[in-house]
């Protein structure tokens, strides 16, 4: 009969025990061998988003996340062969390009985790340029915390300190690709009325994204160390429910407002985060107009590259709208959008259901006619 930690293996060349439910990053924390985390709570679920924590198991074809892959009776581990430095190294590069600024000059940023890591990986300065870095105006509306999502890495530990240790649900991620981010409700200001100050999320906050409103540093901090560690168990909603709702809602109303998602939010007991984080990641759920005939214009990389700009402005100079906008007469509404799944007819857009691929600039008109 296997006793509690009667499983063995073999971390950097030592032996090690474990029990049948620990994770690599369990083990060897056990052990006392060191690997980097950045998104990982200690106690909560694992998202596996950072790839901080990768190693190199005997046998297997890639690298994994120790943070989530379970360990296994035999199992041959390496935490800092060069194969993971390079790895790791360039993955808190690709960060560190999007968290430049202020913070490489700041007096503080050594409490910033993701600059410590970079030191103890020896990463150097960032080689992804990002022509158009993102930036945002620092949040001050909540009395409590400071938001400044110009340093934020999206490493969700935000999300798992308010779902999990807070138990509120505010935060959630919306949008998707470059333009994902953090989101609390309908993408709006952190408000009081939705956070009070209970600091989980500041105390988790690895890069200073989130903060402490002047004075209220001490109190904050006492009162997230209180809740630190204590999961708050949560319900399991009728998630399967939520996108035959959206549709049913979009069906009625043909867009999805604020307070359509609020009351989807409602029926099903999630957070209008979750809900506004679906309907922002989908294409074919829109948050906003009502023309009769809704014109999609795909943006990605293979209709760009053809003549999906001159498409586009086709499409503008025919309608006399920008994409966003209804057009005057309120029978056509022109967005673009992300993907529409017709990769092999580009350029191409939809208008309602239907689809037109192969598009040159002069077919405009002529299609725009048969509506």
């Amino acid at each position: 009969m296997l006793t509690l930690f009667s499983r063995k293996a073999v971390i950097d060349g030592r032996t090690v025990r474990f029990r049948k439910e620990m994770t690599i990053l369990d083990a060897a924390r056990q052990a006392g061998i060191e690997i980097p985390t950045l998104c990982h709570i200690q106690g909560h679920l694992p998202t596996g988003v950072c790839r901080v924590c990768v190693v190199e198991v005997q046998g297997a074809r890639t690298l994994v996340g120790a943070c989530h892959t379970p360990i296994e009776d035999g199992m041959v581990i390496r935490t800092r062969t060069p194969k993971v430095m390079a790895v790791r190294r360039g993955v808190i590069e690709l960060m560190l390009s999007a968290h430049t600024g202020e913070c490489v000059n700041d007096p503080n940023a050594d409490a910033c985790r993701l600059h410590n890591l970079a030191s103890d990986c020896e990463a150097g300065a960032p080689l992804f340029g990002i022509p158009h870095p993102r930036s945002y105006p620092v949040e001050a509306e909540n009395p409590y915390v400071l938001r400044d999502l110009s340093k934020c890495i999206m490493c969700r530990r935000c999300i798992v300190a308010c779902n999990e240790i807070a138990g509120k649900s505010v935060l959630g991620i919306g949008y998707r690709g470059f333009e994902t981010k953090i989101i609390s409700g309908c993408d709006g200001a952190l408000t009081a009325a939705e956070c009070e100050h209970c600091g989980a999320c500041i105390e988790h906050c690895p890069t200073g994204a989130l903060s402490a409103a002047d004075g209220l540093a001490p109190h904050i901090i006492a009162a997230s160390k209180s809740t630190a560690g204590k999961p708050v168990p949560k319900t399991e909603p009728g998630r399967a429910r939520l996108l035959p709702l959206l549709k049913q809602e979009l069906a009625a109303h043909g867009a999805l407002s604020a307070e359509r998602m609020e009351k989807v939010a409602g029926d099903l007991n999630i957070s209008v985060s979750d809900v506004f984080g679906v309907s922002s990641f989908y294409a074919f759920l829109p948050r906003e107009g009502n023309g009769a005939h809704r014109i999609r214009v795909c943006r990605c990389v293979p209709c760009h590259l053809k003549e999906g700009p001159s498409v586009i402005e086709a499409l503008k100079n025919a309608l006399g709208i920008e994409p966003g906008e209804a057009s005057p007469d309120g029978r056509f509404f022109l967005e673009q959008v992300s993907c529409i799944g017709a990769c092999d007819q580009a350029p191409a857009m939809l208008i309602n259901d239907t689809l037109y691929g192969n598009l040159k600039p002069g077919h405009i008109p002529e299609i725009l006619k048969a509506y």
